[in-house]
């Protein structure tokens, strides 16, 4: 197969826009669709200053990468919970290569001086659900207290459909109108959330880190093992094998759809940390709360 620009010999072929690409042009047509949601969505203001947030994993680090090459100021942040290390030492040496910065952050002290997986068993809470708990209000209270404007996480494509099948199929309109690919700035304390990859595929992804040569780890979670989430991506990837283009509809159609229900949602401060939450006390203090109850009767 030949490349759509230059014909020459194509590394990856793209059914759904009926196209392929060789190695020079993959990269050019791939920071073309982040700078298109970029745009598209209201994602990055001149002269906002961007935190990624990095797992490790090929989404994350390419998502660095790419807002590099665009030209963004943005630096990396690795939240070490205790759910398992990435390649430190060469996303160091990837940051230096950037001219930005690899910042890890143990976030043990937050924890009480747990790991998430420990945290979960104590609470008997899903690992999944204390781990998106933490992550969130650590990423934004960091980026807060170190003058970010933006943070931006790694979901591509097959992420927010696959969440977006489970809105529809279990009809959660609160998650159908709120799920957005920029979450604006609502509060002092609040920074903007971005997902730049909403128009790239997981297959596309993998591929700009591998042509990139980009240090990540293959490793997959081992706590999404029967995640409803994976069923819905092999559906989703069973219908657009057969009908390309299937899940770029489904999400831009969403999108548009949804688009005048959005209202923003009121926030006040908790009583107890000062960030911002729908509730008195916010969720991640009062699952600290919990936590402390838990240790206590533990010592008995």
């Amino acid at each position: 197969m030949k490349c759509r620009k230059c014909s020459q010999t194509a590394v990856i072929h793209l059914p759904q826009h009926n196209t392929a690409y060789c190695e020079q042009h993959f990269n050019e047509y791939f920071l073309g669709r982040v700078q298109k949601a970029i745009k598209t969505y209201s994602m990055i203001e001149k002269n906002e200053r961007v935190l990624v947030a990095v797992s490790g994993g090929k989404d994350s680090v390419s998502l660095w990468h790419a807002l590099v090459k665009l030209n963004y100021r943005c630096d990396a942040l690795f939240l070490d919970t205790g759910m398992g290390r990435p390649r430190l030492e060469e996303l160091q040496q990837l940051a230096e290569g950037m001219n930005s910065r690899f910042i890890v952050y143990d976030a043990h002290e937050d924890l009480l001086g747990l790991d998430i997986p420990k945290i979960a068993k104590l609470l008997k809470r899903p690992t999944c659900s204390v781990c998106g708990n933490v992550r969130r209000y650590l990423m934004n209270k960091f980026a807060v207290e170190n003058g970010y404007d933006v943070v931006a996480t790694g979901h591509n494509l097959d992420d927010e459909v696959s969440f977006l099948l489970g809105n529809v199929l279990n009809w959660q309109e609160g998650y159908l109108t709120r799920q957005s690919p920029t979450l604006p700035k609502t509060h002092a304390k609040f920074v903007k959330k971005i997902k730049p990859f909403i128009l790239l595929t997981e297959k596309e992804t993998y591929a700009y880190a591998l042509l990139n040569n980009l240090p990540f780890s293959e490793e997959k979670c081992p706590f999404s093992k029967g995640a409803s989430s994976l069923l819905y991506k092999r559906v989703l990837n069973e219908i657009e094998l057969v009908q390309p283009g299937t899940k770029l509809r489904f999400y831009t159609g969403a999108q548009k759809f949804f688009k005048e229900e959005k209202e923003p949602i009121e926030l006040r401060e908790c009583a107890v940390c000062g960030y911002p939450t729908t509730e008195e006390v916010c969720s991640f203090c009062r699952m600290k709360e919990r936590l402390k109850n838990a240790l206590g009767e533990q010592a008995f």
